[in-house]
């Protein structure tokens, strides 16, 4: 989170009275007077009318006669800049820093105003991620305030901690530790002699700074320590006999947020919710930096429509804060927001924003550049300008054209890729299509045969009823035996065809099979031959083959299920092993085979059903385990008992296969798992 514009203004005031904080840097050589006049008295009252446009005249007016130092005019023009938004302009301002000579400032005013412009400018650096150069610049104002006699510059609670972040993202993760450490020893110490409101906020923004750099580095465990030592600040804050609401609204917002993040980054959902409920409470939250910085949060949740409509006042946002086409904001910003409109489906803005980035690109190039070599000719006056100004023309001209040949190449991947994927995407609807179309029709096969399935027996039934009713026709005994006997079996047809649909419904609804019977192989084939009355069947021979362990030992399974399954192979096996001409046409009828295999091994109990009748072709061997599907559509039948078969059988763990290898008519293995 940014620095509040009213914490700025205070520091100001601060800066023009007594510095926090630089009472040790004073040395035997800086006059007794602290070096502040009626000018810095003057630019202290319109820094309070907030008034910053004339602040900066006047600041200038006061430099051209005198009044103020140079350094102390660069501290005043610079906070007004960050106020203002204008961060290039500020960054031009702390360039000049370099030039100033410190063993030449003499009062505390130029000190205090040195050490703090150097502060704000190397928190400059730090925010746009120039991590190797606030090193340099840090490890430099600290080399040079030791050469001119002041205690040291890097030990500060505020630099300790930039220096540790710095590190950190550099991938120097014990050299951080120490930095803050560092830091966190200098807070301790500036807390134990200043207890006002706007020592704990700064102190809390420093340690909310460390958490939040562990965060962004994936280092979850380092940064809970920072984010807790927070809470006591914050409740000091608000227990202080003089408490400032902004400091505590901003304090408030940036402790939740970073526990948000944290919450979130480690996977506690609620926790991260809660804290973001309470960031968004405040009234930091509402500001419309905040609110374009807190799509961080909204993207790791994967929000991304809130990102995007919060991503809306991006322009708005970075006019305000003075960005242009530089890489700051391209990185920061455009970036950020093009992904978000991408994964919230807004293509068309997505397009849009790749669009700018790709023409801001190239300026943004020149423009780093140019900084980059206007500050190298601040700090390094040689004889060999021109030749290094000259050589930086000729390499950002390659540095240009590499770049439009690189966003050239990312649009032509961008769009093969998006054509790629409209194909493919047309190919599955294609494809969904024709699937929707197959089902359709074989639920339209399906209900017709149902229809044929029970319309057979209900006219049966229909018309013994009405033969029974009729009290003129005169029935023998062997005729109402043969009534009564077709009665029974065409209801036990409309039954096990019910049962078959009420099978059907349960396995596609994914229900649980419980498996606790404990049954023995032998057992289970027994029933499932009597239930099927494969031995009564005339037209094949019935070969039953037991292993002696079928025989003997027992497993854990659901027999209703088992029984179910292994029936309907065998129902399966009669009704297609006649007539025997389809498959054996070389062989007598009374030839005709149905046999049944049971074997244990270590893991499971093995049921192979294997036919002489006709078959099925290799190619149909899965497409037969799909609901209402019949190879022959002449047959009787619904074409669902396979798939109920295969469904009981893996809801317990097992399977049914078609062994297309044998080619004698047709093989079906059941399998089980022993436990």
């Amino acid at each position: 989170m940014n620095y509040h514009n009213s914490k700025r203004l205070i520091i100001i005031v601060l800066a023009l009275v007594a510095m926090v904080g630089c009472k040790d840097n004073n040395r035997s050589s800086v006059d007794s007077s602290d070096g502040y006049n009626q000018a810095d008295s003057i630019i202290s009252v319109i820094g309070d009318e907030r008034n910053l446009t004339r602040l900066i005249e006047i600041t200038d007016s006061f430099e051209r006669a005198g009044d103020i130092t140079e350094v102390r005019a660069i501290f005043y023009k610079s906070i007004a800049y960050n106020i203002m938004g204008q961060l290039r302009t500020s960054l031009n301002m702390y360039y000049k820093l370099a030039k100033i000579d410190v063993k030449e400032l003499k009062s505390k005013a130029d000190i205090d105003s040195y050490i703090y412009a150097y502060k704000d400018y190397i928190r400059l650096l730090c925010n746009m991620r120039r991590y190797d150069r606030v090193l340099r610049e840090a490890y430099n104002a600290d080399r040079k305030l030791k050469a001119a006699g002041y205690n040291s510059f890097i030990d500060h609670h505020d630099i300790a901690q930039m220096i540790g972040e710095c590190q950190l993202y550099l991938n120097q993760a014990s050299e951080a530790a120490n930095s803050f450490q560092k830091s966190l020893k200098s807070m301790h110490a500036r807390l134990d002699v200043n207890h006002e409101p706007l020592d704990y906020l700064e102190c809390q923004k420093n340690m909310n700074a460390i958490a939040r750099s562990y965060i962004h580095t994936n280092r979850f465990n380092e940064a809970t320590p920072w984010i807790e030592r927070q809470d006591s600040l914050y409740d000091a804050a608000i227990k202080h006999p003089h408490r400032d609401s902004i400091f505590i609204d901003e304090m408030k917002a940036e402790i939740n947020y970073s526990k948000a993040l944290l919450a979130q980054a480690q996977g506690r959902k609620d926790d991260a919710e809660q804290a973001y409920a309470l960031y968004l409470s405040t009234n930091m939250a509402k500001q419309l930096g905040s609110i374009i910085n807190s799509n961080e949060y909204l993207m790791l949740t994967q929000r991304y429509e809130e990102a995007a409509r919060n991503y809306r006042e991006l322009d708005r946002f970075l006019k305000e804060r003075g960005y242009k086409a530089d890489l700051e904001a391209i990185g920061r910003y455009m970036i950020p927001k093009y992904r978000a409109n991408l994964m919230a489906g807004h293509r068309d803005s997505a397009l849009r924003v790749a669009s700018l980035v790709a023409e801001y690109y190239d300026t943004a190039i020149v423009r780093q550049k140019i900084n980059d070599a206007d500050l190298l000719s601040t700090i390094y006056d040689t004889e060999g300008k021109e030749r290094q100004i000259a050589e930086q023309r000729a390499e950002l001209s390659q540095q240009r054209l590499i770049t439009v040949v690189s966003v050239m190449v990312i649009f032509i991947i961008f769009f093969l890729v998006y054509t790629i994927q409209r194909r493919k995407a047309y190919r599955q609807l294609m494809l969904a299509n024709e699937r929707a179309e197959e089902s359709s029709r074989m639920k339209t096969e399906f209900i017709r045969q149902i229809s044929h399935e029970v319309r057979t027996p209900l006219n049966l039934l229909s018309g013994f009823s009405q033969v029974l009713s009729n009290w003129d026709i005169e029935i023998n005994y062997d005729e109402m035996q043969d009534i009564c006997k077709k009665i029974g079996e065409n209801s036990e047809r409309i039954t096990h065809l019910m049962d078959k649909m009420l099978d059907l419904s349960m396995v596609n609804s994914d229900a649980e099979i419980e498996c606790s019977d404990m049954v023995c192989p032998a057992d289970v084939v027994a029933q499932a031959v009597k239930e099927s009355r494969i031995q009564k069947a005339e037209h094949l021979e019935f070969q039953l083959q037991l292993s002696p362990e079928a025989k003997s030992i027992s497993f854990i399974t659901n027999q209703r299920a088992a029984l179910k399954a292994l029936t309907q192979l065998l129902d399966n096996a009669i009704k297609f092993t006649h007539p025997l001409a389809f498959k054996n046409q070389k062989q007598e009828a009374h030839h005709a085979r149905v046999t049944l295999n049971v074997s244990v091994d270590q893991q499971q109990v093995v049921f192979v059903v294997e036919d002489t009748g006709i078959g099925i072709p290799p190619e149909q061997a899965e497409r037969i385990f799909t609901a209402f599907v019949q190879l022959n559509e002449y047959s009787e039948g619904t074409g669902i008992g396979l798939t109920i078969s295969r469904s009981l059988i893996r809801h317990m763990h097992g399977d049914i296969t078609l062994d297309t290898s044998y080619t004698d008519g047709a093989r079906f293995v059941m399998s089980l798992p022993l436990s």
